[in-house]
């Protein structure tokens, strides 16, 4: 007769492994999907955000307060679910919103839209700003309609909740 207790101790053992896994995943998981099209879509690994910021990463960050009535009240995504940003500028460096561009540092980077695809009325901020200590300015590198620091200016760098690694895009 097979003796099953080194079974049983081996699977229950994985099944404490996978459930530890499980909980530690849903305090911060380390892979997240992003199927909007701000970033590349894909899956990438959060991993911690060393500061100084790098213009050009990819961050995971909450979204600004006092906004989320557009981005979970319009449903473009999931209540509380993160944003997948490009960091557009330091603190230090300036951008510009108007009615027919949006730059940093002097380079067009799009448009902020007076309205959304829905035709509800977008946050408008308009003029030139220098991004504040402790802020950056969050931008879209793959969608030109992206809600992002057109519609909300620089903001603080404790909105990031890590650095956005793609493991895999498509």
């Amino acid at each position: 007769m097979i003796d099953k207790r080194p079974l049983i101790i081996a699977f229950s053992a994985i099944c404490i492994l996978l459930a530890v896994e499980a909980i530690r995943s849903q305090i911060v998981p380390r892979y997240w999907l992003n199927l909007t099209g701000s970033e590349p879509r894909g899956i990438y690994k959060l991993v911690e955000t060393s500061m100084p910021l790098t213009r050009g990463e990819v961050i995971l960050m909450k979204c600004p307060p006092g906004y989320e009535k557009y981005l979970y009240g319009r449903k473009w995504l999931p209540k509380g679910w993160p944003l997948f940003k490009t960091v557009g500028a330091l603190p230090g460096e300036y951008f510009c919103i108007g009615d027919a561009e949006f730059s940093v540092n002097g380079k067009i980077i799009g448009h902020a839209y007076p309205q959304d695809r829905s035709g509800l009325p977008m946050p408008a901020i308009r003029g030139c700003a220098t991004v504040r200590g402790k802020h950056f300015l969050p931008i879209a590198t793959g969608l030109k309609t992206s809600f992002d620091g057109r519609y909300f200016g620089d903001v603080p760098d404790t909105l990031i909740i890590g650095l956005a690694q793609p493991v895999i895009t498509f």
